[in-house]
């Protein structure tokens, strides 16, 4: 048996341990986005209308429950390693460096296929109405609603590196790496603004990851564009919008127009002057 004074302190650092990388994916994106410059990146606002304060006060009160789901896992993970019923290792040394970086990806790209499909599982209407409508309370998301989910979607969607320590030996600086790339792509997916370069979507090097608009588009229209990471599993299985690539585009014909309609005034402005 573990002690139990042991599993209340690795709870309480895990829960420090993970709010403090939640709070810095997201409160300095939130700001920046939607306090600060929140003027000067208003054409890279995907959805254009405005937020109402509330749902960003449900976004972090979901994700601090998502939180505490985390650390619930995590308690569990740990128990369950203690006991050697996991297949996580310390030693590096012990499957080599080759072994350790090639994890990640894997961890990567198990993940993204897990989500898609327990996210199309989630919009069944014997399940939505229940669990997934949290997540989409936010309909125009924010850098906080990448965590803002049900409890049980929580589990779901969090659990997946806990079936990943029962398959293959994974060493816990692998799972790291691959956890601070997950949230720093969830945070991205629902940042609400665009960054991607122009032309993005078609460049045969990049087409296959997910813009900031493609989840976007799935929180403003529900029924599509379920993908987390990569867009390939909404190719293959014909659940990509069809106005993807024409969505992502039109951030940048803003530009263009908001660039013809300040080149007309300053030559309005010059020919006055004359």
């Amino acid at each position: 048996m573990i002690p139990f004074s042991e599993l209340a302190e690795y709870s309480v650092e895990d829960f420090i341990i993970n709010t403090v990388i939640f709070g810095i994916m997201t409160i300095p994106a939130f700001v920046l986005l939607y306090m600060v410059f929140k003027d000067r990146f208003n054409l890279r606002k995907i959805q254009q209308k405005p937020r109402p304060a509330s749902i960003t006060r449900t976004e972090i009160t979901y994700s601090v429950i998502t939180l505490f789901v985390i650390v619930f896992l995590d308690v569990l993970t740990y128990i369950a390693q203690k006991h050697g019923y996991t297949k996580m290792y310390d030693n590096i040394s012990d499957h080599g460096w080759l072994y350790f970086f090639a994890t990640i990806p894997v961890l990567i790209v198990m993940h993204d296929t897990w989500f898609y499909f327990t996210h199309r599982l989630m919009h069944h209407p014997a399940i939505y109405k229940y669990v997934h409508k949290v997540h989409h309370l936010s309909t125009s998301p924010s850098p906080f609603a990448a965590f803002s989910f049900h409890p049980i979607e929580a589990v779901v969607q969090t659990g997946i590196y806990v079936i990943g320590v029962f398959i293959f030996p994974i060493n816990f600086y692998a799972l790291l790496i691959w956890q601070l790339f997950q949230m720093s792509m969830n945070v991205i997916s629902h940042s609400g603004y665009g960054f991607y370069p122009k032309g993005f979507t078609k460049k045969s090097l990049f087409r296959f990851k997910t813009a900031t608009t493609h989840h976007d588009q799935h929180h403003a229209k529900f029924n599509g564009n379920y993908s987390l990471y990569f867009t390939w599993w909404d190719r293959w299985m014909g659940t990509e919008f069809k106005d993807y690539h024409q969505a992502f585009d039109s951030i940048y014909e803003r530009f263009d127009k908001a660039v013809k309609a300040e080149t007309k005034v300053v030559a309005a402005a010059q020919e006055v002057e004359a």
